[in-house]
């Protein structure tokens, strides 16, 4: 049965892939911080619309997912990284369509928190994007 991509269901698949993708597990597996994903939706978007959004945050710690959260309003010193971008551009990086380096580097996700930090983990958010591939 699929799961709609962006739904509650779908992001608990996600955190259940990354926990069984020993490859996200050996790349992170000395990660320590919170991801939060902020999707807004657009026109273009197969599953949110214009003026939709969702936030979710995910608990990293070592190689595993060990929660996910949907707040409601960002509390940004609280949370390490932020990424930001449109429904449509999630959807190509989480389909493996658009990389999410380049999705940055051209401004399409926008990113808060140490950048250089981030960027010592690019196979581990390779691999994200190989579990979230995995959900269908």
């Amino acid at each position: 049965m699929k799961t709609l991509m962006f739904s509650d269901k779908w992001f608990e698949k996600f955190r259940d892939s990354i926990n069984s993708n020993g490859n996200y597990e050996r790349y992170a597996s000395d990660w320590e911080g919170d991801i939060l994903l902020s999707i807004r939706g657009d026109e273009q978007s197969n599953f949110f619309r214009s003026g939709e959004s969702k936030m979710v945050r995910l608990e990293l710690y070592h190689g595993k997912c060990n929660s996910i959260s949907f707040p409601t309003s960002i509390d940004r010193m609280k949370i390490p990284y932020i990424l930001e971008g449109r429904a449509t551009i999630w959807e190509g990086i989480l389909s493996g369509k658009t990389n999410v380096i380049t999705a940055m580097l051209k401004g399409e996700v926008t990113v808060t928190g140490d950048v250089r930090k981030l960027m010592k983990y690019v196979n581990a958010a390779q691999e994200l994007v190989v579990s979230a591939g995995r959900i269908e």
